[in-house]
């Protein structure tokens, strides 16, 4: 039997009791990939409030304080570290000023400034100023790997606003005006209606490319939350390769996507997102296969890169 090496993470997302959104659905496909989970919830609900109907809390910031420093109490270290879904401003200060910059400078940190979508905020106001804050703070230069906003969050970080490839990139090198973070990936990029989804990785030396693939006809929570932790497996192993990482993850997720919306076909009652179907749990489980290190062997002819310098 095969033995594979096993590396460390704290994942810092939300929870839910039934589904896989935030760290239900990052915790299990890392597992596969051979890394020790251990999560911090920042809300601990009894299912997706996509399905209008939940019951539980916010995680308050004495808690995530605690729990973290019980952690240390212990003496771990962690290869790797991502920050998901913040439910408060408090919350975001002491995962910032007590998690993240006492974290040791070779552990790798992946954030996901989740603050909206579809030209909407959906947290609190004063998240915005407090993850451009942390961004942009000269004395944690190098704290922060990988940054995945969407294009909607892009646009909030850089107030730029993103409706071609020209304002892309403008909006691309203000970034790194800005902020002191060497690599971005800006998810789901899209200027019309067409069927094909765009992902732009780009770092700080002014490398940016273009990874194209078909888009499926449906609306998913969690496959945000699936994607950072795909791409955070990927970028840890490959050193740092963004357009690889990039790359293998929209294959996986693709797949992912594909597989839950077909055994969700006959799914009763069906909900829908204006004209799309909304599809509220991943099939992580059935999908294992999928979600394997050599998964995406093969497959790669759904998508299409190209590379640029600004």
């Amino acid at each position: 039997m095969a033995i594979y090496p096993t590396r460390d993470l704290l994942s810092i997302s939300s929870h839910v009791v039934h589904g896989k959104v935030g760290n239900d659905a990052i915790q299990f496909p890392l597992n596969i990939r051979h890394w020790n989970v251990d999560c911090i919830h920042t809300t601990n609900l009894s299912n997706h409030p996509g399905y209008k109907k939940f019951k539980g809390t916010k995680s308050s910031f004495q808690l995530i304080q605690d729990l973290y420093k019980g952690l240390t109490k212990i003496e771990l270290r962690y290869d790797a570290a991502i920050v998901g879904y913040v439910a408060s401003k408090q919350v975001l200060e002491v995962i910032y000023t007590e998690i993240l910059a006492k974290l040791p400078k070779e552990t790798i940190v992946v954030m996901d400034p989740i603050m909206g979508d579809n030209g909407k905020l959906y947290v609190e106001e004063a998240l915005v100023p407090l993850y451009k804050h942390i961004l942009r703070d000269q004395t944690c230069e190098g704290l922060i790997n990988l940054v995945t906003p969407n294009q909607f969050e892009m646009e909030i970080l850089t107030d730029v606003k993103i409706v071609d490839l020209d304002s892309l990139k403008q909006a691309i090198v203000s970034f790194f005006e800005l902020y002191r973070v060497q690599k971005v990936v800006i998810t789901s990029v899209s200027f019309d209606d067409s069927d094909t989804v765009l992902c732009i990785g780009a770092g700080s030396d002014g490398e940016v490319f273009t990874i194209q693939g078909s888009r499926i006809d449906a609306v998913f929570s969690g496959s945000g939350d699936l994607f950072l932790g795909i791409l955070t497996d990927r970028f840890v192993k490959s050193h740092g390769d963004l357009k690889e990482s990039l790359t293998h993850t929209m294959n996986v997720v693709h797949k992912v996507l594909e597989n839950t919306c077909q055994l969700s076909a006959n799914l009763q009652p069906k909900r829908y997102v204006g004209d799309k179907l909304y599809i509220p749990d991943l099939r992580l489980v059935e999908s294992k296969f999928f979600l394997r290190d050599d998964s995406s062997d093969g497959i790669l002819d759904n998508l299409t890169t190209s590379t640029t310098f600004l």
